[in-house]
């Protein structure tokens, strides 16, 4: 084999290991897992016994995922935005560690718009860093392939044979789309939470109309989490169009 050629059949082996690392990531699907326990119908009321993965009324939801309960606050006064983190218990009864950030405090139906903001958070929420974590996978993805086309090029392994290289193209394409559909899925997912929040943040205990406040709340809410099981289910499907697509490299490469 020619250096040239020997240089492209390295650099192409490098693919399938780029391919493996994008499919078995797990970052994304984990951190929606943990917002849709967030915005579970336990503790929103509403009803999510048609998902098969939510856990029986009476199982102990708690965990990495939960922030738990409130216990009690420390804001300085019923008008107060700008007061101190807010110390939680876990649903085992124990106090956690982790705090809410300054600026989330507990007022009126603020207990709920934090569980919101916690989601939310644009550094460390569960919807934003699912969101950067697909952007990632899929500019991986992209760029393996760019690599893997130069490359076979080159080495004059296209089109032959035929059936390998089309459905290596289907799993790519496939993968693209299902990467597409997640991420729709998680902008639904943090409009409806967003509004939410706003509803719940900005409410009036005395207006006549705050039971009807809470209902669209919950009804923004459960919308999110149902939006949020079409992004996990969607991001699974990108993980496995990618892995066959791992497989199907390793097979072009192996009969070059």
């Amino acid at each position: 084999m020619a250096t040239e050629e020997r240089r492209l059949m390295d650099l192409a082996r490098t693919v399938p290991a780029i391919l493996l690392l994008v499919g078995t990531s797990g970052k994304a699907v984990a951190s929606i897992k943990c917002a849709r326990e967030l915005f579970a119908g336990k503790q929103w009321g509403f009803d999510d016994s048609d998902d098969p993965e939510s856990p029986p009324s009476n199982t102990d939801r708690g965990g990495n995922c939960s922030v738990g309960e409130p216990m009690e606050t420390s804001t300085g006064g019923d008008d107060d935005h700008n007061g101190s983190a807010v110390p939680w218990k876990t649903t085992r009864g124990s106090q956690s560690q982790t705090r809410l950030p300054s600026w989330a405090v507990v007022q009126h139906g603020g207990y709920w718009a934090n569980i919101l903001a916690f989601a939310l958070s644009p550094v460390e929420g569960h919807l934003p860093v699912a969101y950067r974590e697909i952007t990632r996978l899929v500019s991986l993805h992209a760029e393996a392939g760019h690599v893997f086309v130069n490359c076979a090029e080159g080495l004059g392994l296209k089109p032959h044979p035929a059936a390998p290289w089309e459905r290596w193209m289907d799993l790519r394409e496939a993968a693209v789309c299902h990467a597409h559909d997640a991420l729709l899925a998680l902008s639904s997912a943090a409009a409806a939470a967003t509004a939410a929040e706003d509803f719940l943040r900005w409410q009036f205990p005395e207006s006549p109309r705050g039971k009807g406040w809470w209902s669209a709340a919950r009804q923004l809410v459960e919308d999110a989490w149902r939006s949020l099981g079409e992004a996990k289910n969607a991001a699974r499907l990108m993980d496995n169009a990618v892995l066959c697509e791992f497989f199907t490299t390793w097979m072009i490469l192996t009969r070059a």
